[in-house]
């Protein structure tokens, strides 16, 4: 999201300056940094209080030979955001779960710290964080103690994708991977009023047969967590790391449960809009819509309030077109009877798709528009679209009809 900004902006930035001061006034040290809860630093505890409870490598299938077309063709021009990370492989992520002990959660982030280092708890690399996840704040007014079971965090986080690919599967994968068996107990400890796709999370795991108890924290308190059931995803790209298919069905048929039944015809065509939102805007997109909707296309908007129509509709859907966003991970619903057409900037194309539909068996393609303008803006020829569009279905549809 920070392409194009001028040196001047970012310079200019005064999140970056705030978090130098931050870090001025807590001297480094782990007792100024819990008064003011404050924990610019990311690490694990020392090894006595991390236990591995599973460790493996989920490798790329869109790196087969199958898809060396489709990955040539979006990796030219690529804009993929890579991080620091101390896990370079290319071509997987490593799934990672682990029991940490004696572990505090400011209320203000909701982001898991040690309290004896004063650094949030980080397996994936060592270092600062930012001030979007460390500013400070009064969390440590009060304190609330969890008990002794497993507790699950999940932080305030408003973007759908990174949300559901970030934490909420491998949550799920890391509730599997430690054994956790219908009857048993569980805490999960999110922000005061949590977006619709936590609160199912949560309910979904009660219908699965575990004892939830839910803690939503408040900016005031600091929660005390004596166990944790960390699981993160190592890889050098924040674009892939989803990892963890094999609770995808497990996750649907429980979300499913819990969210509000669908009473309507679900559409088997779909142009995903993206709705109203600052960047990313498509010249001639409703040109684009007008055609497709002729051809039995729904335009659809996710949002955190029909998050049931979401999994329901991508769990059956046969054709999705759409711009990147974060809604595009509802193709981790879908399957092989799925096409996911992706239009982007010539100059500024991404893997994200490619990587969710090659997970779960859809056929993917890219089409272009012209290269990329302020706030990731750009132009597409409608009627050109519309044919490439109608083109790839077809060949999706032979193929499907050869089995």
């Amino acid at each position: 999201m920070g392409r194009h900004r001028s040196p001047l902006k970012q310079a200019l930035d005064i999140k970056s300056r705030l978090f130098a001061a931050s870090r001025l006034l807590t001297l480094d040290l782990p007792f100024l940094r819990r008064v003011f809860s404050f924990y610019p630093d990311r690490a694990l505890p020392s090894g006595d209080r991390v236990r591995v409870i599973h460790r493996s490598l989920y490798r790329y299938p869109w790196m087969q030979p199958e898809f060396a077309a489709q990955r040539d063709f979006v990796m030219t021009h690529n804009v993929d955001a890579y991080g620091p990370s101390f896990f370079v492989e290319k071509d997987a992520t490593e799934r990672f779960v682990a029991e940490i002990t004696d572990v505090i959660v400011p209320g203000h982030r909701v982001m898991p710290v040690d309290p004896v280092t004063g650094n949030q708890i980080a397996s994936d690399f060592f270092g600062s964080a930012n001030f979007s996840t460390a500013r400070p704040s009064i969390s440590a007014l009060t304190r609330h103690r969890m008990s002794d079971d497993y507790t699950i965090v999940i932080p305030r986080m408003d973007h759908f994708g990174h949300l559901l690919t970030d934490w909420i599967l491998p949550a799920f994968f890391a509730v599997q991977q430690a054994g956790l068996k219908p009857g048993d107990c569980l805490n999960v400890v999110t922000s005061d009023r949590p977006v619709s796709l936590i609160l199912a999370f949560v309910e979904a795991l009660r219908h699965a047969g575990f004892l939830v108890t839910h803690r939503q924290s408040q900016l005031t308190e600091t929660i005390v967590v004596p166990r944790l059931l960390y699981a993160n995803c190592h890889t050098n790209s924040i674009y892939h790391r989803f990892c963890t298919p094999e609770v995808l069905g497990f996750a649907r048929e429980h979300l499913l449960a819990v969210v509000p039944p669908i009473t309507r015809a679900l559409p088997k065509r779909i142009y995903l809009d993206r709705g109203r939102t600052r960047v990313r805007h498509v010249e001639y997109e409703d040109q684009l819509v007008a055609l497709l909707e002729a051809q039995g296309f729904e335009r659809f908007t996710g949002r955190w309030s029909n998050l049931a129509e979401q999994i329901a509709i991508f769990s059956q859907v046969e054709t999705v077109v759409g711009i990147h966003s974060g809604g595009m991970s509802n193709m981790l619903w879908s399957g092989p009877q799925a096409l996911f057409v992706e239009i982007t900037a010539e100059d500024a194309r991404e893997s994200t798709a490619l990587h969710w539909c090659s997970a779960v068996g859809a056929r993917y393609r890219m089409l272009l528009g012209s290269p990329e303008r302020a706030l990731q803006n750009f132009t597409i020829d409608p009627d050109a679209i519309f044919s490439a569009i109608m083109a790839e279905m077809t060949a999706h549809e032979g193929l499907r009809a050869r089995g």
